[in-house]
C-alpha cells in the first residue's frame, strides 16, 4: 500500500457530547468513550463531518499516550472521496 501523503491528528476526549459541525477544529479526532463514537473534518481539508460508531460493527481505536490508531480505514463515499488509515496520531492517506 502506497501513502500518497501524511497528516498529523490530535486527539481530544469528551466526557457526555460530541460538538457540532460548526465547533469542529481541522486535524481533530474528538472522541466521547462514554457513547463509543468520534468525529471529526474530513482530513483532506474539504469540511465533510466524518462520524465514526466505535464498536464491533464499526471501528477500532486505540491509544497510545495520545496517538491514537484507527481501524479499519475511513474512506469517504460522498464528497472527496478519501482514503486513509490514522496509525499512531498520523492519517496515511492511500
Amino acid at each position: 500500500m502506497k501513502t500518497i501523503k501524511k497528516v498529523e491528528v490530535h486527539a481530544e476526549y469528551r466526557n457526555e457530547f460530541l460538538p457540532l459541525k460548526i465547533d469542529l477544529m481541522p486535524r481533530t479526532i474528538y472522541i466521547c468513550l462514554k457513547r463509543n463514537c468520534c468525529t471529526h473534518l474530513c482530513l483532506c481539508g474539504c469540511g465533510h463531518e466524518c462520524f465514526l460508531p466505535l464498536d464491533e460493527g464499526g471501528w477500532n481505536l486505540t491509544d497510545n499516550n495520545g496517538k491514537i490508531t484507527i481501524t479499519p480505514s475511513i474512506q469517504q463515499r460522498f464528497e472527496c472521496k478519501s482514503h486513509y488509515i490514522i496509525t499512531n496520531g498520523k492519517a496515511n492517506f492511500i
